[in-house]
């Protein structure tokens, strides 16, 4: 190619440009180039103005302890220091938390303070003790107990240990609250089936006084710091709603603070200057911390935490509450400011019932009792399990009716224990007569039943649904994690409060859905309207100390009412249930539709005396017997 014919064609694809637009180009690339200059500016400018890096370990010690890091700015140029306010929360955690937990089958009290390696046990015997409150001098707890019986109030020194009954009646009293100045006791009686506040003194020599004499359920003291004022529960209006008591206004003395429909409101407790009141409430099967500004009434209350049973820090802080899941229960601590810590400086405490907060250090006399370090007797002691042939044994139940009244070697002692257990508390040998025990593989269920259902596994028992029918039991529903539980309460044979104790929540009837109430039919059943009378045992508690957890019902049981399931009870062990049902069974017997032979129970724990394991007998697609 030519030296014109390259020009030409060089023009064709690189044609020339006006001068303008070289003018342009040039005028873009200075504005890049200011706005690169300017950037690298603005970065120095940056680095030098920027505080140095905090420590790691301050900033976690700043944020346990509630301090506030600010950052202050220097006009110069050199690197600025960061400081620590320390806020006014510093001290929340000081004092101690006074708590009933539930140990080995029973419930005692308990105290921890922040600093200390393990809580400090206060109570301990095979009896219960219960919703602790401090008093103002910090020297005593008020408690609950059925320590001698029916359930009084009693009084423990801290100090001494000694423990003094302030009570002695075959009623129900529970629940205390101390008055300001620490001479007497806001309680809930439960005399001739009713519920009502009574004001009682600590040292005797004047009446007791009735503050609340109505049909309905009152309930769950909480006595102002400030002195006029008792706050309590009470469904006088509809559902438990919380009410204040006037005690200087005889002529207006109740008034309801929350009137809450379909929500069930539960132990108020002041703030410790008296401005604010936190109670929980049940809505929709979800427990939640709610705070009510006392001053300001026509504001809703704050939504703190999902839990139950709260206690305030003694600077009004924070929030000791219960937590609660389908198994057990857990303390924890949670923040009302904006940081939103929880549980600092306290270890897992499970097993939570009820706590009080005082702002008072435990004596050193209860370290040098050392009441903490002793261990707690099993409930029962289980024998060594027959692995020998590889399968784990059924074990008869001795004078119990069932269908096939048989569990596995792994459980039947925990049973024979929580049968002899619930048979003392109840006065009648409840677990005696069984809907079922352990289900063959070829005995198919009725319907309702999971295909996967652990009565296959010998680990599990359902009691009767006739006692339901009967009278003899009542049914509370619980909802935890969108599944229905229900928990058990067992009649006492004797009615007179020498055993059990009333119910405080409605049970559920399952009865109204067949009324034409297109509300309960949606909902498989509502609330009774009122509670029933007489004396009960938490059998689903008694069950859970001797490790037989309740299972939730199938999602079908609004409609089909074998589907509760409230009556089924197991022991897994923390086993799965293919694992559980190879304790029995080999794998292909689990897997095959065809019927295998049912594993007999034996009267002992040894072998069965056979040359040949029986479980290899079987071969064939057919049944054959050993």
């Amino acid at each position: 190619m030519k030296g014109n014919e390259l020009r030409s064609h060089a023009r064709r694809y690189f044609p020339s440009r006006p001068w303008r637009v070289w003018v342009f180009r040039l005028f873009l690339l200075i504005i890049v180039i200011t706005i690169g200059v300017l950037g690298w500016a603005g970065v120095a400018m940056k680095m030098q103005l920027s505080p140095t890096p905090l420590d790691p370990t301050l900033i976690a010690l700043a944020t346990a302890l509630q301090y506030s890091p600010t950052a202050s700015i220097s006009p110069t140029t050199a690197p600025p220091s960061a400081t620590f306010t320390i806020a006014p929360t510093r001290n929340s955690f000081l004092g101690t938390l006074v708590y009933a937990a539930r140990n080995a089958g029973y419930t005692h009290l308990w105290a921890y303070t922040p600093g200390d390696a393990t809580p400090v046990q206060l109570t301990k015997g095979d009896w219960d003790d219960r919703n602790p409150a401090v008093s103002p001098d910090g020297r005593y707890v008020a408690f609950s107990s059925n320590r001698d019986g029916a359930w009084d109030l009693y009084l423990l020194e801290l100090r001494t240990g000694g423990i003094r009954r302030l009570t002695d009646t075959l009623g129900f009293e529970s629940d205390p609250s101390w008055s300001p100045d620490g001479h007497w006791l806001a309680c809930e009686f439960y005399y001739e089936g009713d519920f009502n506040i009574w004001i009682i003194p600590v040292n005797g020599g004047q009446s007791p006084i009735q503050l609340t004499n109505h049909p309905a359920l009152d309930l769950s003291p909480s006595w102002d710091p400030n002195g006029r004022r008792i706050a309590f529960i009470s469904n006088r209006d509809g559902t438990p709603d919380v009410f204040l008591a006037d005690l200087e206004n005889p002529d207006n003395r109740f008034r309801n603070l929350t009137h809450s429909s379909d929500v069930i409101e539960m132990n108020p407790a002041f703030s410790p200057d008296g401005s604010r009141i936190a109670y929980s409430a049940n809505s929709q099967g979800l427990d939640l911390i709610l705070i009510q500004d006392l001053n300001d009434l026509s504001t809703p209350p704050q939504i703190v935490s999902q839990a139950r049973a709260a206690a305030w820090s003694p600077d009004g802080q924070f929030l000791a509450t219960v937590q609660y899941n389908a198994i057990e229960s857990l303390l924890q601590v949670t923040s009302l400011g904006e940081e939103g810590i929880n549980a600092v400086g306290y270890p897992p405490i499970h097993g939570v019932l009820s706590l009080d907060w005082t702002e008072h250090g435990l004596p050193g006399e209860i370290y040098a009792r050392d009441s903490g370090n002793s261990s707690a007797t099993p409930l029962f002691v289980a024998s060594a399990l027959s692995e020998a042939s590889g399968r784990l044994s059924l074990v008869e139940l001795p004078d119990a009716v069932a269908p096939h009244p048989a569990l596995s070697d792994a459980v039947d002692e925990a049973f024979h224990a929580l049968r002899t257990r619930t048979a003392v508390e109840l006065g009648w040998d409840f677990l005696g007569d069984l809907e079922n025990a352990f289900v063959g593989i070829n005995d198919p269920l009725p319907p309702g039943y999971a295909y996967n259902d652990w009565l296959y596994t010998g680990r599990a028992f359902a009691f009767k649904q006739t006692a339901v029918q009967a009278g003899w039991v009542e049914l509370v529903r619980e909802d935890y994690g969108g599944q229905t539980y229900w928990r058990v309460f067992v009649s006492t044979v004797v009615q007179d409060g020498s055993v059990g104790e009333p119910l405080r929540s409605l049970p559920w009837d399952f009865s109204t859905r067949h009324t034409g109430d297109p509300h309960a039919y949606d909902q498989g059943g509502s609330l009774r309207s009122s509670i029933p009378d007489g004396y009960f045992v938490d059998f689903t508690q008694l069950a859970a100390d001797y490790g037989f957890e309740r299972l939730p019902a199938l999602t079908d049981w609004r409609t089909f009412y074998p589907s509760a399931r409230f009556n089924e009870f197991v022991r897994t062990d923390g086993l799965d249930w293919t694992s559980a049902m190879l304790e029995l069974y080999p794998a292909s017997a689990i897997v095959t539709p065809t019927p295998y032979q049912t594993p007999t129970p034996t009267p002992t724990r040894t072998p069965r005396p056979t040359a040949t394991p029986w479980w290899w007998r079987w071969r064939t697609p057919t049944p054959s017997s050993p």
